[in-house]
Parts: C-alpha cells; sequence; structure tokens
C-alpha cells in the first residue's frame, strides 16, 4: 500500500515534495520534479549520517510511487 502526506506545493523545477508510506516504510522528504516530457521522482537515501543507502524500493514499487505521486498532485492541483 502507497500512501502520500504532507504535499507541499513548489514552483519551478520542483513540482512538490511529500513524505511516502510503502508498505512499513516512511520516507519523508520525496520529490516530484517536473520535465518537459512528464515527471520525475526523488527518493531520499535512508539509514545514519554517513551510513546512508537508497531505500528499499523494488523498480515496481518506485513505478508505483510515482504514478501514485502525480495522481495526487494533479488531485491537488484542480
Amino acid at each position: 500500500m502507497i500512501k502520500i502526506t504532507h504535499m507541499n506545493p513548489s514552483s519551478g523545477r520542483i513540482s512538490c515534495t511529500f513524505t511516502a508510506e510503502v508498505g512499513d516504510l516512511v520516507l519523508p522528504g520525496c520529490a516530484l520534479f517536473r520535465r518537459g516530457d512528464g515527471y520525475v521522482l526523488s527518493v531520499p537515501r535512508i539509514g545514519a549520517p554517513g551510513e546512508t543507502r537508497p531505500a528499499p524500493l523494488s523498480a515496481l514499487m518506485e513505478t508505483e510511487l510515482l504514478r501514485v505521486a502525480i495522481a495526487h498532485h494533479e488531485e491537488k492541483r484542480t
């Protein structure tokens, strides 16, 4: 299950920042970037300072998170 919370719209290249909940993993500081042909997702690294690693998301999870984030962002804009 994917849940988007605390979505904050921005201007410029960054469309919005938000917190994503993907299963049991909470990812604050995600961002949706505007590109000429659509959107790109930025997911923060996790872990202690100096020991960070990419969030353990599969390609399918990242794709679904991008889809849900775009839908939520478009809904908020209207």
